[in-house]
């Protein structure tokens, strides 16, 4: 614990000491550095002090994204991919068990050190100026803490780095509390955050968003099978709030994961990746998501990932363009692949990740494509995601829903992707609608967890349902796109053992090193002193 809080702490100091952008933030050049005295100055030093909250902050969640948010949900496996993750054999031991957990703590740390600097060294700017600052810094703090909760569960909850510093063995604390504390962060920047602001930076629409996905999850966490009437009201309030009054719409799905489309009307939050940047601040994942050189011009990739068969068995006849923008399938054309030759074809018989592949640095692409350096950002929320909330949260505790708003926007996001209007739906919709639209976006694992917290038993036999591990050697599409996957005697191989899911591995073990160095961790949690 204390190697790697000392290492985030570090780390969020040099960065806020040293990083400047140019006024453009999606050019995201570096002009110089201020000092230390004048950083806090003007509001243009205010916007270099927030921007790497949304690029080196984020830099070490890369292949924990990847691996939890996706690999984890089984949105995709790979036998020489962190398959741990998908066929929950992962232990405390795992390297990439206490990558993740510094990940969220770099956000943490560097959002607190902002803050600090921001309240004590400002000068010469307004009081709003400070607070939309700030505002900006406690929306990374409360998503990171929203991350490690469905993560972890209890975990350590500090406003001040400091605290830390002087003693490195601190508790974890209560989920009632992370849930207090991330509410908390993200009401502050929903009010203090405007509701139009530079490219790529967030806007009080996202902070309501999210504080909306926050209270849905808080609504049936650990309370019996029934979700709290107030907690989806508030939930109801900011999702209708952004769906109805931003006037932001569905953006084409397939322009979605285009270069040239970052930062589009549908992104309310996502991490600002320079194109072909230096490393801790680009999007390294390419090389592990591509298959081929064949679909990144020659650049150098790895991957081992296919979707998986219970993933692809999600989508309905007809859910061509989601399909198609998340997975190569057979016969699928891209003419923005391989535009030199005409478009690319996949023709093979697998399921390989196209979600996060935008094509080589020839296809429109400015030339920002090279080895494990992806010229896409990466989602935090996207306006569907609200959708998807809002029609979740008004249906609250009934079976079904059948009328209202909430359905609506759930039916605009299945009309987008070309498919008929729901005249009802229930959980089981509201699941799959949301893997499909969410598949290899890494946030698919973390509503799992909170919908087994919501019905713990249910989703215990949905995740032993998902044939985890299962690999077919022959994934064929029939002239209508329906995916066949084969003889499951002669194509299908199944993991041995069976994969089995418990209420024990749910949640990730914390890091063993942590545990050692922290004994607290494997205390029960205490709650945390709010000051209020």
């Amino acid at each position: 614990m204390k190697n790697k809080l000392y290492k985030a702490i570090l780390l969020a100091s040099l960065t806020i000491l040293f990083s400047a952008c140019s006024d453009d933030f999606l050019d995201r050049t570096p002009q110089g550095s201020y000092a230390d005295t004048d950083f806090y100055t003007t509001p243009a030093a205010l916007k270099a002090a927030t921007a790497p909250l949304y690029t080196r902050a984020w830099f070490d969640y890369n292949r924990a994204a990847l691996a939890i948010g996706s690999c984890r949900a089984n949105d995709s496996y790979g036998q020489w991919f962190l398959p741990e993750y998908t066929l929950f054999t992962i232990t405390a031991l795992h390297a990439e068990v206490s990558n993740a957990w510094q990940a969220f703590y770099s956000v943490i740390t560097m959002a607190n050190e902002t803050i600090h600097s921001i309240e004590t060294k400002a000068t010469g700017v307004t009081e709003e100026e400070k607070e939309q600052a700030i505002a900006e810094c406690r929306l990374m703090r409360g998503i990171a803490y929203f991350y490690l909760l469905r993560t972890w569960g209890p975990v350590i909850l500090f406003e001040d780095n400091n605290v830390v510093v002087k003693n490195p063995v601190q508790p974890r604390h209560k989920e009632e509390d992370v849930f207090k504390f991330i509410i908390n962060d993200l009401t502050y920047a929903s009010e203090k955050l405007p509701e139009v602001v530079d490219k790529g930076r967030a806007a009080s629409w996202g902070a309501k968003g999210m504080l909306a996905k926050v209270y849905l999850s808080r609504s049936g966490w650990n309370n019996g099978g029934t979700r709290n009437q107030d907690d989806l009201n508030m939930a109801i309030k900011y999702a209708s709030d952004v769906c109805v009054n931003s006037g932001l719409k569905l953006y084409d799905y397939e322009n979605l994961y285009k270069y040239k489309h970052n930062n589009n009307e549908e992104s309310l939050i996502a991490m600002q990746w320079v194109p072909n940047g230096e490393w801790y601040v680009c999007n390294t994942l390419l090389s592990d998501l591509a298959f081929s050189t064949d679909v990144t011009g020659g650049v150098m990739c790895w991957s081992s990932l296919n979707g998986t068969l219970d993933m692809l068995s999600q989508y309905e006849s007809g859910d061509t363009k989601r399909l198609n923008a998340t997975y190569f399938t057979q016969n699928a054309h891209y003419s923005y692949i391989n535009i030199k030759d005409g478009g690319y074809t996949y023709e093979d018989k697998g399921s390989p990740i196209k979600k996060g592949v935008p094509g080589g640095p020839d296809d429109d692409n400015d030339g920002y494509v090279k080895v494990m350096n992806s010229p896409l950002n990466t989602y935090i929320l996207r306006l569907a995601d609200v959708y998807l909330t809002y029609a979740e949260a008004s249906m609250g505790n009934n079976a079904t829903l059948a009328a209202g708003e909430g359905l609506e926007y759930f039916n605009k996001v299945r009309q987008r992707a070309g498919l008929q209007a729901k005249a009802s739906i229930n959980l089981d919709d509201i699941i799959r609608e949301r893997r499909v639209e969410f598949a290899m976006e890494y946030c698919n694992w973390y509503d799992l967890v909170s919908w087994y917290r919501y019905q713990p038993e249910k989703m215990l036999t949905y995740f032993n349902n998902q044939k985890r591990g299962w690999v077919s050697s022959n994934i064929t599409k029939d002239e209508y796109g329906n995916i066949d996957f084969g003889d499951e005697e002669e194509d299908i191989t199944k993991p041995d053992p069976a994969v089995v899911v418990t209420h024990n591995n749910i949640f990730l073990p914390y890091p063993e090193k942590d545990v050692i160095q922290n004994p607290l961790l494997k205390e029960e949690p205490v709650s945390y002193n709010f000051n209020e």
